[in-house]
């Protein structure tokens, strides 16, 4: 895995102050740093690629911004048509160092530039406002929506500050999603218990033809049972998975090679979700990445607008790996992301028909296997 170095950071006058500013800052001594009032990224010819890739070179561009919004939110893959698990997203960092040939984010965000939201002590005082103003409820907040949640953290250090700050919420769970190998900072942290670090999977001929400047499979592993071994609580998501020649070999050896790693009384949950994407990220995707085939397959809309596999791929491949993780690893909570009811019924032991009937199921598991950290629920 590589390491980042930007070219250039701007900071944002209200945000020249605060404490994650000095800390990043103090990372890059040798990096040119500039103070900004209204950075308009579009409107900077230095962030623009003579190569026609300016998500590329935009990333060499460090922006510590102001946050200004609400800092929880519903998952985006909220719908009335598919059945979610009630997530929430903590917004921290904007843009991914990495290079996923499907990543959203090439079409979603609308800065190529990696935006740091650098008033971090307002962003986490929103979310104590929120859990404690519902304390009956048990919070699944995660930081990997708009970003990778380890990629850049060994040198931006910001995860110590959140980790700590989440071990004190009796009624949240912080959930880091990555595909780096970046734990080591993390280990002697005073995370309580209340940390769960998980990984995007897929097997290594996927990760190394798509999923460009990320960890190997081995080393992701290896990085989750040195977390487990720290007393994290880890999860694993199957997301996206790749319908692709060897696919059944993969995903079941995939699968194996987990609890070969981990055991399974530390994996909080495990998720599927199929490769789905919306149709103007490919015209992008053909442009930076000509050789991927990640698009190759049978795909028509959703019912969320996004171009997914038919039913009855999508359906096989959930139903080949649900039969293995029952096998491997029965007592670990499993669940579909973004999925219809329908899919449920197909493919899952469990066939929720709402949002809150899923997140039951998997609030129930967690409380079972982990009474200490979702006491709240009891």
């Amino acid at each position: 895995m590589f390491n980042y170095q930007p070219e250039r950071i701007l900071i944002d006058s209200a945000v020249s102050k605060e404490p994650l500013t000095r800390q990043i800052c103090s990372r890059f001594p040798n990096v040119p740093t500039y103070e900004v009032k209204n950075y308009n990224w579009h409107k900077d010819s230095s962030a623009n690629d003579p190569l026609k890739n300016p998500l590329s070179q935009g990333k060499k561009t460090l922006h510590l911004k102001q946050f200004k919004g609400k800092s929880i939110k519903a998952c985006p893959g909220f719908s009335d048509n598919l059945v979610c698990c009630n997530y929430f997203t903590l917004d921290l960092i904007e843009n991914c160092p990495f290079e996923c040939t499907y990543c959203i984010l090439q079409a979603f965000l609308n800065k190529p530039v990696i935006t740091v939201h650098a008033n971090l002590e307002d962003i986490l005082k929103q979310v104590w406002q929120i859990t404690s103003a519902q304390p009956e409820t048990l919070f699944r907040i995660g930081t990997g929506e708009h970003s990778d949640s380890l990629a850049l953290d060994k040198t931006f250090g910001i995860n110590q500050h959140v980790i700590k700050f989440f071990s004190n919420i009796p009624n949240a769970l912080l959930e880091l999603k990555t595909k780096s190998n970046h734990v080591e900072h993390l280990l002697e942290l005073p995370h309580g218990g209340k940390t769960v670090i998980s990984w995007s999977v897929n097997p290594q001929e996927i990760i190394k033809k798509e999923e460009h400047k990320t960890a190997t499979l081995d080393e992701r592993l290896k990085a989750a049972k040195m977390a487990s071994d720290a007393g994290y609580k880890v999860a694993f998501h199957f997301d996206p998975m790749i319908d692709y020649p060897d696919w059944e070999k993969g995903y079941q050896r995939l699968v194996e090679q987990i609890v070969d790693n981990v055991s399974s009384d530390r994996i909080a949950w495990i998720s599927f979700g199929t490769l789905r994407y919306i149709s103007s990220l490919k015209s992008i995707v053909d442009e930076r990445f000509p050789n991927s085939r990640v698009f190759l397959g049978e795909f028509i809309p959703g019912v969320d607008g996004k171009m997914r596999y038919l039913k009855k791929i999508r359906q096989r491949l959930y139903r080949n790996v649900q039969n293995k993780v029952e096998k491997l690893a029965p007592d670990v909570p499993t669940y579909l992301c973004m999925e219809s009811s329908h899919l449920w019924e197909k493919s899952m032991p469990n066939s929720p028909k709402t949002s809150p009937e899923m997140e039951g199921v998997l609030l129930r598991s967690l409380e079972k296997r982990y009474t200490k950290e979702t006491k709240c629920l009891i």
